[in-house]
């Protein structure tokens, strides 16, 4: 039998979501590819730049993401994402069999 998570509060008292470092970014999409939730999408495009480049990627639906999981963090190139300390969430989290 499988483990799952079940949360002790309502997901938007949870503040657990990535931040997207906009100077380390550098537009792949990486993230938004491979996050099944769909938290992250691209940017609005930089209205003067000179040079057209692929808008930054943001953090669209943060409430969307899930509670404790990490897996977006090494799959950027740019080492752009970062989560909160998964050790001050854990108090949300109960795991429970399926």
């Amino acid at each position: 039998m499988g483990k799952k998570k079940r949360l002790l509060v309502p997901r938007e008292e949870i503040a657990w979501f990535p931040t997207i470092d906009a100077t380390e970014c550098n537009g792949c999409g990486e993230c938004a590819d491979f996050c099944r939730p769909g938290v992250f999408e691209p940017g609005s495009p930089e209205p003067d730049a000179v040079v057209v480049k692929r808008p930054k990627m943001r953090v669209a639906n943060p409430y969307s993401c899930l509670v404790l999981c990490t897996r977006c963090e090494p799959v950027c190139p740019s080492g752009a994402i970062t989560l909160p300390d998964p050790h001050e969430f854990g108090k949300y989290v109960e795991i429970v069999d399926n």
